[in-house]
């Protein structure tokens, strides 16, 4: 019974076709990713005129590696398009093999838990979401790749890569500071279990100073290239926490259906741990204390979020505290899955539990057909042509010292491909309460450029500008509204869907877009 770890030498094979089905689920999907925009900036592809646009503040005052990770795909020369895939397969890979290791530390079978890792993997298989999205396969990077982290760091602690399950982690605090900062503490438990080897805490050690380098070096960076912020309007702040602001909104239910996948995780890692301790050659358990302490933890703070929020400071509520939850949401099934198969195999045989297990994966494969098969079209669609896109071109290869207004839908789409500075990104609009500092000028060009006033958001709660809101406003407004907004702002062009029209000239079209001019 004793422990097997993952390691390229035996299981090249695994290792090998695990890889082999990252590439394909990760380069299957074409989104373009956000975190690719602060790289483009900060590579000096989109200028900025000057400081009028909150968004410049944005991706020069938000200290995360992902930023530093696309300037320098940017700088290597690699398109939005490839900086996106490799963005999407690195958390692919790490939710993958996170789910892979931490798997077999239980199952103690690696052909079972490469099984379970493909299947979550091309699935997308999770607990679901609570107040905050659990982002296994999106365009918004950060959320995406910082549960994508967590996982891989905590399958790297159960394989025993304890230098490596601590450099992840620091680096995972690069990436995203307040989940970092919540698997560093989670993780320091660790040090304090009775009967950890000397030389187990000798690699720790190295993990944390190689990582406290990364942060040092990434913080550098960061500081490097920021530039000046101004001063808080403390009221404006409250304003948008209570009418605007999405991810903090108390949600008058409980998730149930995540609390009660939560509780089986819970019963499954205490069953695991009394069957451990209770063998007469134990088997290493730490790691699994470490989960249970992080989801149980967590689980805690949610419930207390939920039912009290008014105990928490609004220090401790901008970080949204109820999103820790979500960090076991995509390890949670191949855990219950890797446990179950371990109480069977001690006591039936194996190659009768090993068959079963695999009738069953079976079984989720078939019904996840369609979810191959959406797999399968992306991948084709990904090597045709791409469309001409007369407005995207024509736009990319005009000089102009200026600013472009876009509709939220298409406004992720339109800064990358065009390469122009947008003046407020509208589709997400979720990054003030972290730049809170911007609220003034933000409010101020939600009055002028879209007749918002502060307290009075088109959908409350929702930190975006839905569509519909912005056609109804853009359509309406008379050519002396556009010119005031042209030498308020320097807007130049506006880029709408193509079955909007607009009281200007209209510049161009083609399929998708249309291109007008305020003059």
């Amino acid at each position: 019974m004793s422990s097997t770890n993952i390691n390229l030498k035996d299981h090249l094979f695994q290792i090998s076709i695990l890889l082999l089905v990252c590439i394909i689920v990760a380069f299957s999907y074409p989104y373009l990713q956000y975190g690719v925009d602060g790289g483009l900036v900060l590579a000096g592809k989109i200028n900025y005129p000057d400081y009028q646009s909150p968004m410049i503040f944005y991706f020069l005052n938000s200290w995360t590696a992902i930023h530093q990770i696309a300037y320098f795909f940017i700088k290597f020369g690699f398109s939005v398009e490839l900086s996106s895939k490799l963005l999407m397969f690195f958390s692919t890979f790490f939710f993958a093999f996170g789910a892979f290791l931490f798997s077999n530390s239980i199952s103690r079978n690696s052909y079972i838990s490469l099984i379970i890792s493909i299947l979550a993997i091309i699935l997308g298989k999770n607990f679901g979401d609570t107040n905050y999205p659990s982002l296994i396969f999106s365009e918004h990077t950060y959320g995406m790749m910082s549960l994508a982290l967590t996982t891989f760091s905590f399958g790297l602690l159960a394989n025993n890569n304890l230098f490596a399950a601590y450099l992840f982690s620091f680096f995972l605090f690069t990436i995203h500071p307040i989940v970092g900062a919540w698997v560093i503490i989670i993780k320091s438990i660790y040090l304090f279990i009775p009967g950890i080897e000397k030389l187990s805490k000798k690699r720790i050690f190295k993990g944390i100073i190689c990582g406290a380098i990364l942060i040092t070096i990434s913080f550098l960076f960061f500081f490097i290239s920021s530039i000046e912020r101004g001063f808080t309007d403390i009221q404006l702040l409250k304003v948008y926490l209570e009418v605007w602001d999405g991810h903090r909104a108390i949600s008058p239910n409980l998730h149930y259906e995540y609390l009660l996948k939560t509780i089986v995780l819970i019963i499954s890692l205490l069953f695991l741990i009394k069957i451990y301790s209770s063998l007469s050659f134990r088997r290493g358990y730490n790691h699994i204390l470490i989960l249970l302490i992080s989801v149980t933890a967590s689980t805690l703070i949610y419930l207390l979020y939920q039912l009290l929020p008014d105990i928490f400071p609004d220090s401790i509520s901008r970080i949204m505290p109820a999103r820790f939850i979500m960090l076991h949401s995509f390890l949670g099934w191949p855990v219950i899955l890797s446990i179950l198969y371990f109480f069977l195999e001690s006591r039936l045989p194996k190659k009768k539990v090993f068959f079963v297990f695999l009738c069953f994966f079976l079984l989720i494969f078939i019904q996840g057909y369609k979810k191959i098969n959406v797999i399968k079209n992306n991948l084709l669609i990904s090597f045709q042509k791409e469309e001409d896109l007369k407005v995207v071109n024509y736009i990319k290869e005009t000089n102009f010292d200026g600013y472009i207004l876009v509709s939220s839908n298409i406004s992720n789409f339109i800064f990358k491909k065009t390469q122009k500075p947008i003046l407020l990104h509208t589709e997400a609009i979720d990054f003030l309460p972290y730049h809170p500092y911007l609220l003034d000028n933000f409010f101020e060009i939600l009055k002028i450029v879209y007749d918002i006033e502060s307290f009075n958001p088109p959908e409350k709660n929702n930190p975006s500008l839905p569509d519909n809101y912005i056609k109804k406003n853009f359509e309406g407004k008379k050519i002396s509204e556009w010119s005031t907004i042209k030498n308020k702002y320097n807007v130049n062009f506006i880029i709408v869907p193509n079955n909007w029209d607009l009281k200007l000239d209209l510049v161009e079209k083609d399929d998708k877009f249309k291109l007008f001019k305020i003059l």
